[in-house]
């Protein structure tokens, strides 16, 4: 992508706390289709999309691509970067958007892997849509991590119209911190997103961080393959800059990412089932009535129906010399009721730990269930305490 030459329409997010502009969406119904999604944690994931076309790897003597532990499973990272070259993923914007791409949204997880880009001093890189400085012109969307001399800094959401690009811009993304999962999203609707004037959004974590409302005549249907983490520049920080994960691109300008802690972005298919998992997730009381609250949380689009932990087995490690009671509930299975998809639920036990010292330490197992027995697991924790 050339450096951008023609006029520049721009909104920024300096004062974002200052002017009520940094807000919280409440849930709301929306209805849409995800046009793409992908894993983005290996080749395989990568050359096949869970929904969508697959994309493109490349690579070349200056980089390529690779994979580091993510928020789901792994996450993409590239290295390399110069006028095309480096590694980085490619996709027809045919296959990338949806057919009308004058209304959309995509959604990643980002992990910054150096605090922010300064002029000529560190590297430059897009999101998606593009990469910076690769001799293609201007493409119609596209997202970029700025070092404000190239665009107006932080995190760069544009659309070109064909004559000017229309830009907003999280400035916070530059005291993110390095190491940290965001979840990044870049939304527009030429006619309004959610029935506001709002045409262009980005939001941090669900939060609105940056918008625009200045009208956007269209959006310029180019048929440059969109990059996904190219850079420009690499060698100045030769290393990645930043890792994505579970990229989703929407045919719609969603606004409620109260769902984006599930990995799944479509909905619970006909027949399928909960993926549910356990945890101990407090301890409390004292040592005859020790309290441990068990949590059961869906990670997926499906709802869990009467879910239930089935038994709670302490079994004591070496040297522990004691034989823990569990007084409440007065038998198993212990029912916590439905879990709907990305939610979860909790139940308490009681137990009765008299004689046991306090370094005593137990193997547990939690078996649970739910969905009339079609779903059971079971976690298994060493080394714990009372």
């Amino acid at each position: 992508m050339n450096r951008i030459k023609h006029k520049t329409i721009s909104a920024v997010t300096c004062l974002l706390v200052l002017l009520g502009l940094l807000t919280p969406v409440l849930s709301q119904a929306e209805t849409g289709n995800v046009v793409l999604w992908n894993k983005l944690g290996a080749n395989a994931e990568v050359s096949n999309s869970m929904i969508g076309e697959g994309f493109g790897i490349h690579s070349d003597t200056q980089g390529g691509v690779l994979y580091v532990p993510g928020k789901f499973g792994n996450a993409l990272a590239t290295t390399g970067g110069e006028v095309g070259g480096g590694g980085y993923l490619t996709m027809s914007p045919d296959k990338f958007y949806a057919p009308d791409r004058s209304k959309g949204t995509v959604a990643v997880w980002i992990q910054k892997r150096i605090q922010k880009f300064i002029p000529f001093q560190s590297p430059l890189l897009c999101i998606f849509g593009c990469q910076p400085y690769d001799g293609v012109p201007t493409p119609g969307i596209y997202a970029a991590w700025s070092d404000g001399y190239t665009w107006s800094g932080g995190m760069t959401f544009l659309i070109f119209d064909g004559q000017a690009d229309h830009q907003i811009n999280d400035l916070g993304w530059d005291t993110v911190p390095v190491g940290t999962w965001v979840h990044e999203t870049f939304v527009w609707d030429i006619n309004g997103i959610g029935g506001t004037t709002d045409r262009m959004r980005i939001y941090r974590d669900g939060l609105i961080v940056a918008k625009y409302s200045a009208a956007i005549s269209r959006i310029f249907q180019d048929n440059y393959p969109v990059k996904i983490l190219g850079h420009h520049a690499y060698s100045r920080f030769a290393q990645p800059t930043a890792y994505l994960d579970n990229l989703v691109v929407y045919d719609y300008a969603k606004t409620d990412f109260s769902d984006r802690f599930i990995e799944n972005p479509a909905e619970c298919e006909v027949g399928g089932l909960p993926e549910l998992s356990a945890v101990i997730s407090k301890k409390s009381g004292t040592q005859n009535a020790r309290i441990w609250t068990i949590t059961l949380a869906n990670s997926s689009r499906c709802s869990a129906e009467n879910a239930q932990i089935d038994n709670l087995v302490l079994s004591p490690l070496p040297g522990s010399n004691c034989r823990p009671v569990i007084t409440a509930p007065a038998s198993f299975p212990l029912g916590v009721g439905n879990i709907q998809a990305g939610a979860q639920v909790s139940g308490t036990t009681t137990i009765n730990f008299s004689g046991c010292p306090n370094n005593a330490k137990f193997k547990v197992n939690i078996p649970f269930s739910s969905n009339s027995g079609e779903v059971t697991g079971s976690k298994t924790l060493t080394n714990q305490f009372r």
